[in-house]
């Protein structure tokens, strides 16, 4: 698996990055203990050596997980966390209990997780650079800001990653921030790749129940485009058998090879969903099923809604 330069203060990451909110249970539903033991060790075996979570994530239980598994070792495993934006003494809190709870006495990378619109987020960079003066981080992140946003902070200091919901069916970003940060050296790491399942084929219509109420926030799911959608995830099945991949595997493989991104988070709930995320990672580039898979792409830009993010986010 390629390897990813962040910054000299912490080790090359995994291509691979191994998500974490499904583990915490509570917003994704109950999370069986011994499947996501099962799950972070096959990321393990597999290479991953980026581990992403955030005190949200389940209340704090997902960071507990991590914290425990990864003992063991720490200093080879780049462990990310996240704090929402909060006034400093707040966030500085925070930060202290995600220490904690991650049984360690530094964080690789901690990103503002979502920034506060209207609102001058200097004082939290100050901050952030005082951590990793102190050796308490090693790297600074933000996740869902926009161009103007991380320009603001970056007058008080160095982002070295930023992450953002992108996919091969949402792909706004490439606008202007994926490119912003190509420019500024500031690695780029994507979540939702699979945008919470859609990209599976798993969904033949709009899920019900709890499946849909963790759901029904992203633009994907949207009931005026969902006819459309689900007549190119077909597409995109039969696209993927025919290059010999699962439409899980094809979906993962068309975003590691963007240039544009860096780093791909996955989330999985147990062994055989981490295993079939790192299959797609021992493809090698087919620059014909990139180009079918971009046909596909292309379509569905053209009925996406106007948002600023994935999920319609207004911080």
């Amino acid at each position: 698996m390629k390897k990813i330069f962040i910054n000299a203060n912490i080790p090359e990451s995994s291509e691979a990055v191994f998500g974490t909110w499904a583990l915490g249970g509570d917003y994704w539903g109950p999370q069986n203990h011994s499947d996501s033991l099962k799950a972070i060790h096959a990321a393990i075996r597999g290479g991953i050596n980026h581990f992403d979570t955030a005190p949200v994530y389940g209340n704090g239980k997902a960071e507990q997980l991590i914290g425990q598994q990864l003992r063991k070792g720490r200093e080879n495993y780049i462990i990310a966390s996240k704090c929402f934006y909060k006034e400093k003494e707040a966030f500085d809190r925070s930060f202290r209990q995600s220490l904690k709870r991650l049984n360690t006495g530094y964080i690789d990378i901690f990103y503002i997780h979502w920034p506060k619109s209207h609102t001058d987020m200097r004082p939290i960079m100050d901050l952030l650079e005082k951590y990793r003066n102190t050796n308490l981080i090693r790297a600074i992140g933000v996740s869902n800001f926009s161009v103007r946003q991380i320009e603001n902070l970056m007058e008080a200091g160095t982002i070295d990653i930023m992450q953002c919901g992108y996919n091969l069916f949402w792909r706004k970003e490439e606008k202007d921030l994926l490119p912003f940060c190509r420019e500024k050296k500031i690695k780029t790491a994507a979540y939702s790749i699979l945008g919470q399942g859609i990209l599976t084929g798993k969904f033949r219509e709009i899920p019900k129940g709890d499946d849909y109420k963790w759901r029904k926030k992203m633009i994907l799911f949207d009931k005026e485009i969902f006819p459309q959608i689900k007549k190119e995830i077909f597409e995109l099945k039969k696209t993927a058998e025919l290059f010999k991949m699962s439409s899980t595997e094809a979906s993962i493989f068309w975003t590691k090879e963007n240039e544009l991104i860096d780093c791909s988070i996955l989330g999985s709930r147990n062994r055989k969903q981490t295993e079939e995320n790192l299959n797609a990672f021992s493809l090698e580039r087919n620059e014909q099923a990139l180009l079918e898979m971009e046909k596909i792409s292309q379509r569905v830009q053209q009925i996406l809604p106007e948002a600023d993010n994935i999920f319609r986010h207004m911080s």
